[in-house]
């Protein structure tokens, strides 16, 4: 498939985050850079999202936020509030994290109802369920994407970053079990054109980059 620079810019949710504890200045002008360019969201972690949204909404454009980053170990309370809030303050999307440590236990009935409370804040807006690819076994990550379907979760995420890649087989995995019935997008380890491009030909609907004008001007 040839893929193009339109293709790739408008699935990106461009991403500060390879840099830690950034500023407030930091984030405001990462987000005013990202005006010029067709990304699909801008993300920002929830403190963040009041100051990206008022750079954003005005120009049309929209804010994605993280919800229990990231290892989805907040109580089912506390995550609900944490998206609510994320919510109020402007977010367009979510990314929720799934309690990795319930699933790798086996406890899928509270992974499940953990998540039941944030998914009916989603009132039109998209939702990415995180399942942590790189740390789940095939069978837990197939349960994974059974919660999504069961919940309506429109859209998985592989990996919140922080050190996990993607590979292409995992998304491959998915898509090859689930086909067009969730949507993928990879974070992690996408970080050139060409690691886009390769994406974008396993099937993924997005890309989470920290390195969202690299890819771009790439092409």
């Amino acid at each position: 498939m040839d893929v193009t620079r339109h293709d790739v810019e408008t699935i990106i949710d461009a991403s500060l985050g390879a840099t830690p504890g950034p500023t407030i200045a930091q984030v405001q002008a990462f987000v005013t850079k990202t005006l010029d360019y067709d990304f699909a969201v801008t993300l920002a972690e929830p403190f963040f999202v009041r100051y990206a949204a008022e750079i954003l909404h005005p120009a049309g454009k929209k804010v994605c936020s993280v919800i229990s980053y990231p290892l989805g170990s907040m109580n089912s309370k506390s995550k609900y509030l944490e998206a609510k809030t994320a919510i109020e303050a402007g977010a367009d999307e979510l990314d929720i994290a799934l309690n990795v440590t319930a699933m790798k236990s086996g406890h899928f009935d509270q992974v499940k109802e953990d998540l039941r409370p944030c998914i009916e804040l989603a009132e039109g807006r998209t939702f990415k369920l995180l399942y942590f690819a790189s740390i789940l076994n095939e069978e837990e990550q197939l349960r994974a994407c059974d919660i999504a379907l069961e919940l309506g979760f429109p859209f998985l995420k592989t990996n919140p970053g922080f050190g996990y890649s993607t590979t292409v087989e995992q998304v491959k995995f998915i898509k090859d079990h689930f086909g067009d019935q969730l949507k993928v997008m990879v974070s992690g380890g996408v970080r050139t054109k060409d690691d886009a491009v390769a994406f974008v030909n396993a099937g993924v609907s997005r890309i989470a980059t920290s390195a969202p004008f690299r890819i771009v001007e790439g092409f």
